[in-house]
């Protein structure tokens, strides 16, 4: 392959990847637009920041540091701080990010761009000290920083736990851990993790037993209804689930709290395939609308291939394997009947845990006045007014009323609105198409001004010439 393979995207999956790819000598570009490698789960400190012990805890250090070793090798060009912004021909990638913008012709690609908080707007989501689970742990992974005061972790899926436990273990006051599913519903999964993903489990039983050990009280079968506050958030109102999947107002219960802290699951962050023409399909057992992949990986465009959360919300060890397994296929080599066989296994669990998360019927708390799009400041009562609401199609919906037309571009506040007009989950088509830049990025990254310089053409990049020069 005289090409470089190019991986977007340098979390477990990406950096997976490139250990596999890189051991048999294939040069590999990787990019991603982080300062620092390691995605979500191993996100890093800055260089310059001092470790205490609490922020040891919060990261498998051990396990990063064997998989960036990669980046050191003279076959990858590492481009951090770096975004993908489009394919402005086949097999042809274009970037821009802080050492300037260019096009690199790829012998192929994989996606490997991770996940994304999926919201469930309520009164009061928008209040000061109301705060993503994967946006807290970030704060706290990427600069020790955890919230001050009384602190209530709510929502629904794996990230609960993990986020209430990692607030516990930096030394966050977690009064109350909140639940939608019922434990009735979770006990099938915890019993086939039994056999499937002992460690795994065993991850979650330890969650749980931090939480009870720490003091806070776990509730399930619970949701948040409202959140009060003038300045900042003073309290937080939860309530059973009802059959509508709306909060039971008749028996709320109201927490006095400085932070709530929500995550209502993770969704694949699937713009780069979109762009990039990949057929998609929608996979309750994925967590989501993904990209089509054969046994291989490979999506519906040869050459083209998606790993790790961003193909179908799996956690770290589905997409580090899901990294060695693609690397093989882009080899042209079969992977070892051990990595397949563990490979389905866990795939397997994965899908069995989603899906056993899944509530029943879709959660609702917004009112009229809810915002629903934070970007164009659109409420429910506004969305739901919009004469191009019946007709059935989000896309239609985004041109009269501007939803998902801020910065954003939809991504926290489209499937919100798809649940409360009632579309199919799989009614792919009335999405809005996903045009380039999949993000956005200064425009001066891709003039051809005096400080960057012109785009470089797909034959003008060729990162090795200066490293074998030297």
């Amino acid at each position: 392959m005289s090409e470089p393979v190019v991986i977007i995207g340098a979390g477990p999956a990406g950096l997976s990847c490139a250990n596999e790819l890189s051991a048999c000598g294939q040069r590999i570009v990787l990019i991603d637009d982080n300062i620092n490698a390691g995605g979500q789960y191993f996100r890093q400190l800055p260089g310059s920041y001092h470790v205490t012990p609490d922020a040891k805890l919060l990261r498998d250090k051990q396990r990063f540091d064997e998989l960036a070793k990669v980046l050191a090798k003279p076959s990858v060009h590492y481009l951090p701080s770096t975004t993908v912004w489009g394919t402005p021909s086949p097999m042809t990638i274009a970037y821009a990010g802080r050492t300037g913008s260019g096009r690199i012709k790829a012998g192929g690609i994989v996606i490997a761009t991770g996940a994304q908080d999926r919201s469930l707007p309520f009164t009061g989501w928008t209040l000061p000290g109301v705060m993503s689970a994967g946006g807290c742990l970030n704060l706290a992974k990427a600069h020790g920083l955890v919230p001050s005061g009384r602190v209530v972790v709510a929502g629904n899926g794996p990230l609960v736990l993990v986020a209430a436990a990692t607030m516990i273990a930096a030394g966050a006051n977690v009064v109350r851990v909140v639940e939608a599913q019922s434990d009735f519903r979770l006990a099938s999964a915890a019993l086939a993790g039994l056999l499937a993903a002992p460690k795994i489990l065993g991850i979650g039983i330890g969650y749980r037993k931090r939480i009870w050990t720490s003091g806070a009280r776990f509730q399930t079968g619970f949701m948040v209804a409202e959140a009060k506050g003038v300045y900042d958030v003073t309290s937080v109102g939860i309530a059973p689930v009802g059959f509508d999947g709306k909060p039971d107002r008749s028996r709320l219960e109201w927490i006095d709290a400085e932070t709530l802290v929500t995550g209502y699951g993770l969704m694949p962050g699937t713009e780069a395939a979109k762009v990039f023409g990949c057929r998609m399909e929608y996979d309750a057992g994925l967590n989501g609308v993904v990209p089509s992949r054969d046994a291989s990986l490979r999506t519906s465009e040869t050459g083209i291939y998606a790993i790790g959360d961003g193909a179908g919300i799996g956690g770290v060890e589905v997409a580090i394997l899901e990294g060695r397994i693609a690397a093989h296929a882009i080899l042209g080599s079969s992977a070892p009947s051990e990595l397949s066989a563990g490979y389905r296994k866990l795939d397997a669990y994965r899908r069995k845990l989603n899906l056993a998360y899944r509530m029943p019927t879709a959660l609702r708390a917004a009112t009229d006045e809810t915002i629903i799009c934070r970007c164009e400041e659109l409420s429910l009562g506004q969305i739901l007014a919009d004469p191009n609401r019946g007709r059935g199609s989000l896309n239609a919906l985004k041109i009269s009323s501007r939803l998902g037309m801020g910065r954003c571009q939809g991504r926290n506040c489209l499937h919100t609105a798809s649940a409360l007009m009632d579309l199919a989950p799989d009614a792919i088509e009335t999405h809005p198409r996903m045009r380039p830049p999949i993000k956005p990025i200064p425009v001066g990254l891709m003039a051809a001004d005096a400080d960057v310089g012109p785009a470089l053409e797909p034959d003008e990049f060729n990162p090795w010439n200066s490293k074998e020069e030297q």
